[in-house]
């Protein structure tokens, strides 16, 4: 059994996102997203116009109407998103924000009320059990974050504000959402809500069974959580509490290969190469949150824990593996924001991650199985200081400090253990200046890195250097009272990009590499009932200079990150009760993955998906949404792998995505 396979499957750990906690909701109906909108995607309240970048906030009312069916679906309809899925299971999507292909889940930060939830292995976020009608809003900040969060945000942070209370400020409030969908989908969701002048309380559940579109691909999933809020005249207190139990079948791939005319790509889609192949993951996380106003400012504080334990089992032609996982992580983050003379701003902070990951590989052709521990400390330090340098101009100059020690201890099956310790610095400067009525514009330039996680650590063929970045970014905002745009230009220069080479069967430091790329989005209030949302991508992933395989890498493309993507969406709503949202999404060609060499002539195609939704107010308590996704029953994939290393022809993997699929949910709220 290769390494490979284990690096595959470990991209499939599940970690669930809590939504007992929340930030103070702001939004409930859609807002220009230029206007005074106060967010924290930046770990500390800040109006949008004080960004040093510009914002995105999509509104509940947005999320409401959107024909998305998970966050992952919703994320994928924004300006420099793209999901790539190798499971099958749609909300184990991996985010990328900006190009960075199969590595973009560990350059994009996501947030669940302000807790990270990318765990310190090489498992994307599982957004899963974050219902769509249980968000109050989506912050998405483009671009670094690592002077406020630290490494692993060169692409940008994604915050999802959960709803907390009633907004009505009624006592009581409870809905129940049952949804049923194709492949066998039946899904219940409820919460519950008390609150007082005090105190809220918000306790939530939910189970999923689904069959999804492949075989071997069944999915259950069972969580809950419940969150309690003080609040007082000088803040809040946080608590909250959450576990998650999921099992996941693992299809696998359907392979390609011209020379023998083998196309289970399109004769058998739905099939699966791997058919006991599952992993089976339980999440448990506990945590505070304190807001309290401290002397001119504020103090913001938390302290968060989580385990994650899996088992997972891999078979092929070479043997089977049984994988068994424990990962410990305790964060913790202290912040205080000072406001000076009404327009200025000094932000001090500092943070902290311990983990913990034991794991053990049994294989059925050898009696000796790889165990190892790998134990990460991070801390680090940082200040911000946002400057009204005129009345129309805002500066923003911060830094920080990172301190990271690795251990690997390597129990048996490997040689040698490692002890390595490295400080690395980010820092931004950032200008925003209003231009004339309506228009803003702004640019900024820092420092960015990325650590090597616990699991990058084990499989590799030299010691791993952090990844660091010089990131710029230019951009051009407008405004009316019917509509808004942004033009952004962006460059990421990377040096060390940690990825991993499926040929060597080792994470390795890339040579240096390029990101960079246009994005134009806009939005319009047609008529009083009628709106309109489009945006367009254009990236460029490159390497900058390099060999691979004797072949020189300079200006070849980073697989798995497509040149162009462009999102068009309708939404009409002729009465309060009634809502019709349609939505067109394109998304270009893209390398395949171990195609660094740009010689294989196969690519993954381009596609164009149109998908719809419906939605209805029976009664002030009833309501209901009938969704269908891939409308037309496009056959399409968001990840495909080559099987050789040289070569312009030769067989390949592609990870078939779910063609038509149909999903209608009814709500009752009290």
């Amino acid at each position: 059994m290769s390494r490979y396979c284990w690096y595959a499957a470990s991209i499939l750990l599940c970690t669930a996102p809590t939504l007992a906690v929340a930030q103070q909701p702001i939004l409930t109906a859609a807002i220009p997203e230029l206007s005074a909108i106060t967010v924290t995607a930046s770990r500390v309240r800040t109006e949008t116009r004080d960004q040093p970048v510009q914002v995105s906030v999509l509104t509940a009312e947005q999320i409401h109407t959107s024909s998305a069916m998970t966050v992952q679906e919703l994320l994928s309809t924004q300006a420099g998103v793209h999901v790539i899925n190798n499971t099958g299971a749609a909300e184990q999507g991996l985010v990328d924000l900006r190009g960075f292909g199969i590595a973009g889940f560990s350059n994009t930060l996501i947030l669940i009320d302000g807790v990270p939830q990318n765990t310190n292995d090489l498992s994307a976020p599982s957004l899963g059990t974050v219902p769509l009608n249980r968000i109050e809003r989506i912050e998405i900040v483009r671009g670094s974050g690592s002077v406020q969060y630290g490494g692993g945000t060169t692409g940008g942070v994604i915050n999802i504000i959960t709803k907390q209370g009633n907004p009505s400020g009624q006592p009581v409030s409870a809905s129940a959402t049952g949804t049923v969908g194709s492949y066998g989908l039946r899904q219940l969701d409820a919460n519950v809500s008390l609150q007082n002048e005090h105190v809220t309380v918000d306790v939530y559940g939910q189970t999923l069974r689904t069959d999804n579109y492949r075989d071997n691909n069944r999915e259950s999933r069972d969580s809950g959580g419940v969150g309690l809020a003080f609040h007082h005249d000088n803040g809040d207190i946080r608590l909250y509490a959450r576990t998650t139990h999921q099992k996941l079948g693992l299809p696998g791939p359907r392979r390609v290969d011209p020379a023998t005319g083998l196309n289970e790509y399109e004769d058998d889609p739905r099939g699966t190469s791997t058919p006991d192949d599952f992993v089976n993951t339980q999440t448990d996380a506990f945590g505070v949150q304190i807001e309290q106003r401290l002397g001119a400012g504020t103090l913001y504080a938390e302290l968060n824990q989580r385990n994650k334990s899996l088992t997972g089992f891999a078979g092929s032609s070479f043997g089977d593996t049984t994988r068994t996982q424990d990962l410990d992580e305790t964060t913790s983050s202290l912040r205080y924001q000072l406001p000076i003379a009404g327009k200025h701003a000094l932000i001090l902070g500092a943070d902290m991650l311990d983990s913990d990951l034991d794991a053990t590989n049994q294989y059925s052709f050898s009696t000796m199985p790889d165990q190892w521990r790998a134990k990460q400390h991070q801390h680090g330090v940082f200040a911000e200081a946002q400057v009204q340098a005129t009345d129309t101009t805002r500066v923003t100059l911060g830094g920080r400090r990172q301190y990271a020690n690795d251990q690997l201890e390597t129990l048996s099956g490997f040689s040698g253990n490692s002890d390595e310790t490295r400080h690395l610095g980010a820092w931004q400067l950032a200008v925003r200046q209003d231009i004339a009525a309506g228009f803003s514009a702004y640019g900024k330039i820092g420092r960015s890195f990325r650590f090597a996680n616990s699991d990058e650590l084990l499989y590799v063929a030299t010691p791993l250097k952090p990844q660091t970045s010089v990131d710029k970014e230019l951009g051009i905002l407008w405004q009316s009272d019917t509509s808004s745009a942004r033009l952004t230009w962006y460059r990421y220069d990377l040096t060390n990009e940690i990825q991993y080479n499926p040929v060597t069967f080792s994470n390795v430091n890339l040579d240096p590499t390029r990101r960079q790329g246009i994005e134009l989005e806009g939005h319009h209030d047609l008529t009083r009932t009628l709106t309109l949302d489009a945006n367009v991508t254009w990236m460029q992933a490159k390497f900058r200079s390099g060999t691979y395989g004797g072949v020189d890498l300079a200006g070849n493309t980073v697989p798995l990150a497509p040149k162009w993507m462009a999102n068009l969406g309708a939404t009409w709503r002729p009465t309060d009760k009634l809502f019709v949202s349609l939505s067109g999404q394109y998304v270009g060609k893209a390398r395949m993955d171990n195609d660094q060499a740009n010689q294989f002539d196969q690519q993954i195609d381009d596609y164009f998906l149109v998908n719809g939704k419906i939605g209805y107010d029976f009664t002030k308590n009833i309501s209901g949404t009938l969704a269908v996704n891939n409308l037309f029953d496009r056959d399409y994939a968001t990840y495909g792998i080559r099987s050789g290393s040289t070569g312009a022809t030769g067989a390949y993997n592609l990870y078939p995505a779910a063609g038509r699929n149909v999903q209608a949910s009814l709500t009752i709220r009290y």
